[in-house]
């Protein structure tokens, strides 16, 4: 009989070690809706969110199965998926810092965020390894490991030019587990759906690609101090545009991008020195530079007007030679563009 017990007992034994095993139940799948983004080109400001405050959300009540009450598991984590790339920036969201990833697709980035579902307050996924059990608003051992999690679409530095673009699926989070006996749970994943966003950018197409002006030959004596200006002689560009849009646009020195002066430097092969080239807009400036940078407010951004019909429009500049200091007499080329935005 006392043979019997031993056995009976050393089987009860392995099958509750057993049941202890912190097991892997489910990954996560979030399934965001296909969207829409309707409006001017560059209306979407960098980290500004793409459709709804928070595009989808879904909630697993078991990720991993910790055991039976006296196998229970003490901590939860999540990491960034191992492929996932950051897009170099955060916005905020209910308040919380969140740092964006990159989708694949230029323009459009991803926040995403998680909590355990007995928690008040969404953890946002960062760079690091960050704890999600125990926080507060739950306990300290549990049996069952889950996750909600909730994802949105947010604009990144590029442009969104017109079209039908496929988000891929992304596996952006890893899930561990952790037993009070220091059992780690395979890696569970948190996987975004592929969805397609459809963008119809407002804005413009430029007729005018480049223009070339003739400033002529102008007599040193003619710029007799500092600040000093040349005739202006004009060209114009112009643009066929869409409805709803306000245009704006910024002068940009291609030989010194940086340059936010109000003069274009002269091109390295120019032989004059201590002159530049002023741009006026409909008679107005000298206008400052800035760089090739169509973001709403970036410097030197100029208003042009705003279009409320589809229309053609034709724009005036006009360009002058510059004395900055004490002129050497030579050639005098310069080089600038002109970006547009549409807001």
């Amino acid at each position: 009989m006392s043979k019997w017990i031993s056995k009976w007992l050393l089987g009860v034994w392995a099958v509750s070690m057993s049941a202890g095993a912190v097991v892997k139940s489910s990954d996560m799948t979030i399934t965001p809706p296909a969207f829409t983004y309707t409006g001017a080109a560059d209306a979407v400001t960098t980290g500004d969110l793409i459709g709804s405050q928070w595009s989808a959300i879904v909630n697993v009540a078991t990720v991993f199965w910790c055991g039976y009450t006296v196998y229970m598991c003490n901590r939860a984590t999540m990491s960034p998926g191992p492929s996932i790339v950051s897009a170099g920036m955060t916005m905020e969201m209910d308040g919380v810092s969140y740092q964006v990833y990159e989708t694949g697709v230029p323009g459009i980035g991803f926040v995403i965020g998680l909590r355990d579902p007995g928690a008040a307050s969404w953890i946002p996924l960062q760079t690091q390894t960050t704890q999600t059990y125990p926080v507060a608003g739950t306990s300290g051992a549990a049996t069952d490991i889950g996750w909600s999690a909730q994802v949105t679409y947010v604009k990144t530095g590029e442009s969104l030019a017109s079209g039908v673009y496929t988000l891929p699926a992304i596996q952006a989070a890893v899930l561990n587990a952790y037993s009070d006996w220091g059992e780690v749970a395979p890696n569970a994943y948190v996987i975004i759906d592929s969805t397609t966003v459809t963008v119809t950018a407002r804005g413009c197409i430029v007729n005018t690609p480049n223009a070339s002006v003739d400033l002529g030959n102008v007599d040193i004596r003619t710029l007799n101090s500092v600040g000093a200006m040349s005739e202006r002689k004009g060209f114009s560009v112009s643009l066929s545009c869409d409805e709803n849009i306000s245009l704006y646009a910024t002068v940009s020195d291609a030989n010194n991008p940086l340059n936010n002066s109000d003069a274009v430097s002269l091109t390295p092969d120019s032989t004059a020195q201590y002159v530049g080239v002023a741009f006026f807009y409909n008679g107005e400036g000298p206008l400052q530079l800035g760089r090739d940078d169509s973001s709403p407010g970036a410097t030197g951004q100029f208003f042009i007007q705003s279009v409320s019909e589809a229309a053609t429009l034709t724009l005036p500049f006009q360009v002058s030679y510059y004395r900055k200091g004490e002129i050497v007499p030579g050639t005098a080329n310069a080089l600038a563009s002109i970006t547009f935005s549409y807001q």
